[in-house]
Protein backbone atom coordinates (compact mmCIF):
# COMPACT_ATOMS: atom_id res chain seq x y z
CA UNK A 1 0.00 0.00 0.00
CA UNK A 2 1.63 3.24 -0.86
CA UNK A 3 1.58 6.50 0.68
CA UNK A 4 -1.41 8.08 -0.89
CA UNK A 5 -3.47 5.10 -0.53
CA UNK A 6 -2.84 5.29 3.41
CA UNK A 7 -3.43 9.06 3.09
CA UNK A 8 -7.00 8.62 1.71
CA UNK A 9 -8.09 5.73 4.22
CA UNK A 10 -6.92 8.03 7.03
CA UNK A 11 -9.07 10.85 5.55
CA UNK A 12 -12.10 8.71 5.16
CA UNK A 13 -11.37 7.40 9.02
CA UNK A 14 -11.64 11.01 10.07
CA UNK A 15 -14.38 12.00 8.51
CA UNK A 16 -16.53 8.68 9.74
CA UNK A 17 -15.58 9.68 13.44
CA UNK A 18 -16.33 13.32 12.49
CA UNK A 19 -20.05 12.23 11.60
CA UNK A 20 -20.13 9.82 14.57
CA UNK A 21 -19.75 12.21 16.72
CA UNK A 22 -21.38 14.88 15.26
CA UNK A 23 -24.46 12.68 15.22
CA UNK A 24 -23.71 11.43 18.76
CA UNK A 25 -23.43 15.54 19.81
CA UNK A 26 -26.98 16.38 17.98
CA UNK A 27 -28.78 13.28 20.17
CA UNK A 28 -27.29 14.18 23.49
CA UNK A 29 -28.24 17.88 22.61
CA UNK A 30 -31.98 16.80 21.82
CA UNK A 31 -32.44 14.79 25.14
CA UNK A 32 -31.04 17.68 26.85
CA UNK A 33 -33.33 19.84 25.34
CA UNK A 34 -36.56 17.40 26.24
CA UNK A 35 -35.13 17.37 29.79
CA UNK A 36 -34.92 21.11 30.23
CA UNK A 37 -38.86 21.89 28.74
CA UNK A 38 -39.60 18.69 30.83
CA UNK A 39 -38.13 20.75 33.73
CA UNK A 40 -39.26 23.72 32.96
CA UNK A 41 -42.70 22.05 33.14
CA UNK A 42 -42.53 20.56 36.46
CA UNK A 43 -40.55 24.11 37.92
CA UNK A 44 -43.79 25.84 37.84
CA UNK A 45 -46.09 23.57 38.85
CA UNK A 46 -43.51 22.70 41.90
CA UNK A 47 -43.30 26.19 42.43
CA UNK A 48 -46.88 26.62 42.74
CA UNK A 49 -47.43 23.52 44.93
CA UNK A 50 -44.67 25.27 47.43
CA UNK A 51 -46.96 28.12 47.63
CA UNK A 52 -50.01 25.66 48.09
CA UNK A 53 -51.40 27.26 44.87
CA UNK A 54 -54.65 24.61 43.71
CA UNK A 55 -55.05 23.48 40.23
CA UNK A 56 -58.03 22.37 38.31
CA UNK A 57 -57.68 19.90 35.65
CA UNK A 58 -56.69 21.83 32.86
CA UNK A 59 -57.83 21.25 28.95
CA UNK A 60 -55.32 19.25 27.43
CA UNK A 61 -56.45 19.40 23.83
CA UNK A 62 -54.25 21.47 21.52
CA UNK A 63 -56.13 24.76 20.65
CA UNK A 64 -55.43 26.68 17.81
CA UNK A 65 -57.09 29.75 16.94
CA UNK A 66 -56.54 33.68 15.71
CA UNK A 67 -57.63 37.00 15.81
CA UNK A 68 -61.19 37.63 14.40
CA UNK A 69 -63.13 40.63 13.37
CA UNK A 70 -66.64 41.41 14.42
CA UNK A 71 -69.10 43.60 12.54
CA UNK A 72 -71.74 45.19 14.96
CA UNK A 73 -75.40 43.86 14.38
CA UNK A 74 -77.77 46.26 13.33
CA UNK A 75 -81.41 45.53 14.71
CA UNK A 76 -84.85 46.46 12.81
CA UNK A 77 -88.11 47.32 13.63
CA UNK A 78 -89.45 43.10 12.73
CA UNK A 79 -87.05 42.28 15.36
CA UNK A 80 -89.23 44.76 17.38
CA UNK A 81 -92.43 43.86 16.29
CA UNK A 82 -90.71 39.55 16.88
CA UNK A 83 -89.80 40.67 20.52
CA UNK A 84 -93.16 41.24 21.20
CA UNK A 85 -94.22 37.19 21.20
CA UNK A 86 -91.65 37.04 23.83
CA UNK A 87 -92.65 37.38 27.42
CA UNK A 88 -94.79 40.77 27.46
CA UNK A 89 -92.37 43.73 27.34
CA UNK A 90 -92.38 47.00 25.61
CA UNK A 91 -89.02 47.32 23.62
CA UNK A 92 -87.48 50.44 22.20
CA UNK A 93 -84.68 50.48 19.62
CA UNK A 94 -82.34 53.04 19.85
CA UNK A 95 -79.42 53.78 16.70
CA UNK A 96 -80.83 50.51 15.25
CA UNK A 97 -78.00 48.56 17.34
CA UNK A 98 -79.55 49.30 20.64
CA UNK A 99 -82.67 47.47 23.28
CA UNK A 100 -84.09 49.21 26.21
CA UNK A 101 -86.86 46.59 27.17
CA UNK A 102 -89.50 47.07 30.43
CA UNK A 103 -91.78 44.34 31.42
CA UNK A 104 -95.36 45.17 31.39
CA UNK A 105 -95.08 42.77 34.83
CA UNK A 106 -91.59 42.49 37.23
CA UNK A 107 -90.50 38.46 37.02
CA UNK A 108 -89.75 37.41 40.32
CA UNK A 109 -86.20 34.95 40.65
CA UNK A 110 -85.41 32.65 43.89
CA UNK A 111 -81.67 33.41 45.06
CA UNK A 112 -81.52 29.99 45.51
CA UNK A 113 -82.65 29.02 42.69
CA UNK A 114 -82.01 31.49 40.21
CA UNK A 115 -79.82 29.78 37.98
CA UNK A 116 -82.60 27.36 36.92
CA UNK A 117 -85.22 29.87 36.42
CA UNK A 118 -83.01 31.97 34.71
CA UNK A 119 -82.80 28.83 31.92
CA UNK A 120 -86.30 29.39 31.67
CA UNK A 121 -86.48 32.97 31.35
CA UNK A 122 -83.86 34.15 29.55
CA UNK A 123 -84.59 31.99 26.24
CA UNK A 124 -88.83 33.80 26.73
CA UNK A 125 -87.25 37.23 27.25
CA UNK A 126 -84.33 38.00 25.00
CA UNK A 127 -84.29 38.12 21.34
CA UNK A 128 -81.05 35.04 19.99
CA UNK A 129 -80.90 33.82 23.75
CA UNK A 130 -78.99 30.89 22.40
CA UNK A 131 -76.26 33.32 21.19
CA UNK A 132 -75.73 34.51 25.09
CA UNK A 133 -74.05 32.85 28.27
CA UNK A 134 -74.73 33.77 31.25
CA UNK A 135 -71.72 35.27 33.25
CA UNK A 136 -72.45 36.70 36.54
CA UNK A 137 -75.31 38.98 38.60
CA UNK A 138 -73.60 41.45 40.22
CA UNK A 139 -75.18 41.67 43.69
CA UNK A 140 -73.92 45.58 44.28
CA UNK A 141 -75.59 46.89 41.27
CA UNK A 142 -77.85 44.34 41.15
CA UNK A 143 -77.45 43.59 37.42
CA UNK A 144 -77.07 39.98 35.68
CA UNK A 145 -75.09 39.55 33.14
CA UNK A 146 -74.84 37.66 29.99
CA UNK A 147 -72.39 37.70 27.44
CA UNK A 148 -72.61 37.24 23.85
CA UNK A 149 -70.52 33.97 22.31
CA UNK A 150 -68.78 33.46 18.76
CA UNK A 151 -67.48 30.53 18.01
CA UNK A 152 -68.73 28.89 20.75
CA UNK A 153 -66.79 30.94 23.18
CA UNK A 154 -67.67 34.19 25.04
CA UNK A 155 -66.60 37.87 24.46
CA UNK A 156 -65.80 38.81 27.62
CA UNK A 157 -66.70 42.30 28.23
CA UNK A 158 -67.83 44.07 25.17
CA UNK A 159 -70.24 46.89 25.12
CA UNK A 160 -71.48 45.65 21.71
CA UNK A 161 -72.30 41.91 22.34
CA UNK A 162 -74.31 42.17 25.96
CA UNK A 163 -77.61 41.43 27.76
CA UNK A 164 -78.26 43.18 30.91
CA UNK A 165 -81.08 42.05 33.19
CA UNK A 166 -82.11 44.62 35.85
CA UNK A 167 -83.44 42.96 39.02
CA UNK A 168 -85.45 45.63 41.69
CA UNK A 169 -84.77 45.27 45.57
CA UNK A 170 -87.46 42.72 45.61
CA UNK A 171 -85.22 40.73 43.49
CA UNK A 172 -87.62 40.92 40.08
CA UNK A 173 -86.59 41.67 36.62
CA UNK A 174 -87.85 44.88 35.73
CA UNK A 175 -86.18 45.74 32.48
CA UNK A 176 -83.01 44.78 30.06
CA UNK A 177 -80.90 46.03 27.62
CA UNK A 178 -79.05 44.29 24.68
CA UNK A 179 -76.51 44.14 22.17
CA UNK A 180 -75.43 41.88 19.87
CA UNK A 181 -72.54 41.42 17.46
CA UNK A 182 -72.77 40.24 13.72
CA UNK A 183 -70.81 38.42 11.34
CA UNK A 184 -67.01 37.11 12.00
CA UNK A 185 -64.31 37.05 10.34
CA UNK A 186 -60.60 35.65 11.07
CA UNK A 187 -57.77 38.13 10.14
CA UNK A 188 -55.32 35.79 9.69
CA UNK A 189 -53.86 31.75 9.78
CA UNK A 190 -55.03 29.80 13.18
CA UNK A 191 -51.90 29.48 15.58
CA UNK A 192 -50.90 27.19 18.14
CA UNK A 193 -52.00 28.66 21.54
CA UNK A 194 -50.05 29.31 24.50
CA UNK A 195 -51.00 26.35 26.75
CA UNK A 196 -53.14 26.64 30.33
CA UNK A 197 -50.31 25.65 32.16
CA UNK A 198 -48.09 28.87 30.43
CA UNK A 199 -50.84 31.08 31.01
CA UNK A 200 -50.86 30.65 34.96
CA UNK A 201 -46.81 30.52 34.76
CA UNK A 202 -47.56 34.11 33.11
CA UNK A 203 -49.60 35.28 36.04
CA UNK A 204 -47.33 33.40 38.76
CA UNK A 205 -44.66 35.42 37.18
CA UNK A 206 -46.46 38.80 36.90
CA UNK A 207 -47.03 38.28 41.01
CA UNK A 208 -51.02 38.11 40.64
CA UNK A 209 -51.06 34.78 42.04
CA UNK A 210 -50.49 34.59 46.45
CA UNK A 211 -49.94 31.98 48.64
CA UNK A 212 -53.30 29.75 49.27
CA UNK A 213 -54.59 30.74 45.85
CA UNK A 214 -57.08 28.37 44.57
CA UNK A 215 -56.92 28.40 40.66
CA UNK A 216 -60.65 28.00 40.18
CA UNK A 217 -60.88 27.13 36.48
CA UNK A 218 -59.06 28.10 33.17
CA UNK A 219 -61.22 28.70 30.08
CA UNK A 220 -60.55 29.95 26.46
CA UNK A 221 -62.91 32.70 25.49
CA UNK A 222 -61.88 36.72 23.23
CA UNK A 223 -61.65 39.86 24.56
CA UNK A 224 -61.06 43.09 22.89
CA UNK A 225 -57.79 43.58 21.12
CA UNK A 226 -59.05 47.30 20.04
CA UNK A 227 -61.50 49.38 20.40
CA UNK A 228 -64.66 49.66 18.70
CA UNK A 229 -64.49 51.41 15.45
CA UNK A 230 -65.93 52.52 11.97
CA UNK A 231 -68.60 49.33 12.63
CA UNK A 232 -65.87 46.66 13.31
CA UNK A 233 -64.13 45.11 16.26
CA UNK A 234 -60.82 42.90 16.98
CA UNK A 235 -60.72 40.16 19.31
CA UNK A 236 -58.09 38.37 20.58
CA UNK A 237 -58.01 34.57 21.73
CA UNK A 238 -57.32 34.87 25.97
CA UNK A 239 -57.34 32.21 28.53
CA UNK A 240 -59.84 33.35 31.52
CA UNK A 241 -57.94 32.31 34.73
CA UNK A 242 -60.38 32.65 37.65
CA UNK A 243 -58.45 33.03 40.82
CA UNK A 244 -60.73 32.31 44.23
CA UNK A 245 -64.12 32.27 42.56
CA UNK A 246 -63.42 35.91 42.84
CA UNK A 247 -61.10 37.60 40.30
CA UNK A 248 -60.95 36.76 36.72
CA UNK A 249 -57.43 37.08 34.70
CA UNK A 250 -57.42 36.92 30.86
CA UNK A 251 -54.12 35.88 29.17
CA UNK A 252 -53.71 36.81 25.39
CA UNK A 253 -53.43 32.98 24.60
CA UNK A 254 -51.49 34.17 21.67
CA UNK A 255 -48.87 37.03 22.31
CA UNK A 256 -48.98 35.34 26.61
CA UNK A 257 -49.64 39.42 27.95
CA UNK A 258 -52.31 39.59 31.21
CA UNK A 259 -55.37 42.07 31.82
CA UNK A 260 -57.96 42.02 33.53
CA UNK A 261 -61.38 43.86 34.00
CA UNK A 262 -63.26 44.99 37.15
CA UNK A 263 -66.74 44.20 36.71
CA UNK A 264 -67.99 46.72 38.40
CA UNK A 265 -66.16 49.73 36.07
CA UNK A 266 -67.31 47.48 32.94
CA UNK A 267 -71.02 47.98 34.61
CA UNK A 268 -70.78 52.02 35.16
CA UNK A 269 -69.24 52.51 31.63
CA UNK A 270 -71.98 50.15 30.14
CA UNK A 271 -74.71 52.47 32.14
CA UNK A 272 -73.12 55.50 31.53
CA UNK A 273 -73.15 54.61 28.06
CA UNK A 274 -77.18 53.62 27.82
CA UNK A 275 -77.90 57.34 30.12
CA UNK A 276 -76.69 59.15 27.19
CA UNK A 277 -77.96 56.45 24.67
CA UNK A 278 -81.68 57.65 25.87
CA UNK A 279 -80.51 60.92 26.65
CA UNK A 280 -80.62 61.61 23.14
CA UNK A 281 -83.97 59.28 22.70
CA UNK A 282 -86.60 62.43 21.92
CA UNK A 283 -89.28 60.57 22.11
CA UNK A 284 -91.39 61.85 25.66
CA UNK A 285 -91.63 57.96 26.88
CA UNK A 286 -92.61 57.51 30.76
CA UNK A 287 -90.74 54.20 30.41
CA UNK A 288 -87.57 55.44 29.31
CA UNK A 289 -88.02 58.34 31.81
CA UNK A 290 -88.17 55.72 34.48
CA UNK A 291 -85.55 53.67 33.79
CA UNK A 292 -83.15 56.39 33.54
CA UNK A 293 -83.60 57.56 36.78
CA UNK A 294 -82.82 53.81 38.08
CA UNK A 295 -79.76 53.59 36.08
CA UNK A 296 -78.77 56.79 37.99
CA UNK A 297 -79.84 55.59 41.36
CA UNK A 298 -77.99 52.47 40.84
CA UNK A 299 -74.65 54.66 40.18
CA UNK A 300 -75.28 57.05 42.45
CA UNK A 301 -75.70 54.68 45.32
CA UNK A 302 -72.23 52.47 43.83
CA UNK A 303 -70.49 55.53 44.65
CA UNK A 304 -71.98 56.18 47.97
CA UNK A 305 -71.01 52.24 49.36
CA UNK A 306 -67.52 53.28 47.65
CA UNK A 307 -67.04 56.65 49.69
Amino acid sequence: MNWEQIKTLLILSFLILNIYLFVQFLDKKEQADIGVLEQQQSTIEDQLKAESIMLPELPDEEYEETYISVKQELFHEEDIILSKNLIAQKPTLINDYFIVSKLDEPMEITKGNFHKELEEIFPRLVLSPDEYTYWHWNEKMNVIIYFQTKMDRPIYFNQNGLVLLFVNNKNEITYYTQTKLGDTETLAEKRELIEPIKAIETLYNGNELNQGDDITSVKIGFHTRVPFEGGVQVFAPIWKVNVNNQKDFFVNAIEGFTFSTKEEDFLVETIEATLERISAYEKDDKAMKEIEEDMEERIEQLHRGES
